[in-house]
């Protein structure tokens, strides 16, 4: 029986870690399950959530939430990955599911398909409402029009700072490239 659930440190360290993590190791086998392990860990020091499926107590796949830095009060989608042989049974879904019933924010990603699954992956993202905004950004926003016009008039001041501050930094440019007298 599969559980999805936010997984702490202890969790971590002891929960089994399943073979076929591919996309964010660099190694295979034993190292590659600590490489993952240590990532993880690593993602949680920061302050990340990383929400995890596990199968007993074999991590299966696992998604880490992280503070969005294109937008301040956003969250990000930063990784995600379900063992290769799990893949298709619906486990993918069900961390995304899990983890958007606790994510009350817009959130965004990038997506990174492997080879040859560039269309599958964006459709997966689609079918949790996640839209291109770029053309390598998808962003999922909240559901309710209150939500939605609080995070208009807070990207609204965004943009105005944003503007200020670039006019700001130009005039600095330009004064730093100008003779000295």
């Amino acid at each position: 029986m599969i559980s999805v659930r936010k997984l702490g440190k202890e969790d971590l360290q002891r929960c089994a870690i399943a073979e076929g993590f591919v996309r964010w190791v660099s190694s295979t086998g034993e190292r590659g399950k600590e490489e993952l392990r240590e990532m993880l860990l690593g993602r949680l020091r920061d302050g990340n959530d990383v929400w995890g499926a596990l199968d007993d107590d074999t991590l299966v796949g696992f998604a880490v939430a992280a503070a969005w830095g294109a937008l301040p009060g956003g969250r990000a989608l930063d990784s995600m990955e379900v063992a290769t042989p799990r893949r298709g049974k619906g486990i993918g879904t069900e961390i995304v599911k899990r983890l958007l019933e606790q994510e009350d924010t817009i959130m965004g990603l990038t997506p990174y398909p492997e080879p040859g699954h560039e269309e599958d992956l964006e459709e997966f993202y689609r079918r949790f409402d996640f839209r291109h905004v770029t053309s390598d950004v998808m962003v999922r926003m909240p559901p309710d029009r209150e939500r939605l016009s609080r995070w208009v008039r807070h990207l609204e001041r965004l943009v105005d700072l944003y503007d200020s501050l670039l006019r700001a930094v130009k005039s600095r440019v330009k004064e730093a490239e100008e003779p000295s007298q």
